[in-house]
């Protein structure tokens, strides 16, 4: 059984990065604050207010964070000029859209944490970054890089394009799109049952992705195994989309047990 075992967070904070399409981050933090009851505060663009100079660094972070080959082990180098010059205008446009990137997650994360952890515990706030930038970490089964959701830390990191790319889609799916059919006829024929860039439901979906930042901060293991729990950690589209949407429960009893200990703690 998992109890909290750090202080509780004064607030979350919800930071944005790129373009979110359409995500409602008051709505999830209205969510949120019903939930756990800790106040949740909508901070806007992850780069308003920080001076020129560290976003000259963190732009020169971000290039060596690229995976360029996501077959082999991520060795950083020193990005070249173009690339530096590419993350310095992507950080100056708040809506800037992705371009297939693949960020190592680590170095990704201790870029952002550079930004907003400034003396003091990190325990006193919990930071979630929303980012339309896609980024990934070694699968030591596949030797490979896969594109992940979210990574919890301090701070969170989740990818709206993650949510798109990382969860499989149904298997057949895969087989006809090889067999040639259009990407179009696959969307239409599989409609509803995967996220889409633009989708809908994205806001509601990401609520269990938050509750997982959250349920890390506090107990330091954010997932369950209970497939109709929003904190499931789906790995296909449907059990996503299941879990978020269509379980039993919003959260198996054990980890309401522990929402219930943090609202009364408040």
């Amino acid at each position: 059984m998992n109890h909290i075992a750090v202080p509780i967070p004064s607030t979350i904070d919800l930071y944005e990065e790129g373009d979110l399409n359409g995500l409602d981050l008051t709505r999830l933090g209205e969510y949120l604050e019903e939930k756990t009851h800790i106040p949740s505060r909508v901070r806007g663009n992850i780069y308003k207010r920080i001076p020129k100079k560290k976003l000259d660094e963190i732009a020169k972070e971000f290039g060596r964070a690229r995976v360029r080959d996501p077959g082999k082990i991520f060795v950083p180098t020193s990005p070249f000029r173009a690339e530096v010059d590419y993350e310095r205008r992507r950080i100056d446009a708040p809506t800037w859209k992705t371009f297939g990137i693949l960020y190592e997650g680590g170095l990704y994360q201790a870029a952002i944490s550079n930004l907003i952890v400034q003396g003091g515990s990190v325990f006193k706030r919990c930071v979630i970054l929303f980012t339309n930038q896609l980024f990934g970490t070694l699968d030591r089964d596949s030797g490979r890089y896969h594109a992940r959701v979210s990574l919890y830390s301090f701070p969170n990191l989740i990818s709206i394009t993650g949510l798109v790319e990382a969860p499989a889609k149904p298997k057949d799916f895969y087989l006809k799109k090889q067999m040639g059919l259009s990407i179009e006829e696959l969307q239409e024929e599989y409609q509803g049952r995967f996220l889409d860039h633009g989708d809908l439901r994205m806001t509601e979906v990401l609520k269990g992705y938050a509750m997982q930042a959250i349920l890390f901060h506090l107990v330091g293991d954010p997932f369950c195994d209970d497939k109709d729990c929003r904190l499931f950690n789906g790995h296909w589209q449907e059990e996503v989309l299941h879990s978020q949407m269509d379980g039993q429960y919003e959260f198996c009893p054990r980890h309401e047990k522990i929402l219930r200990e943090l609202r009364e703690r408040r």
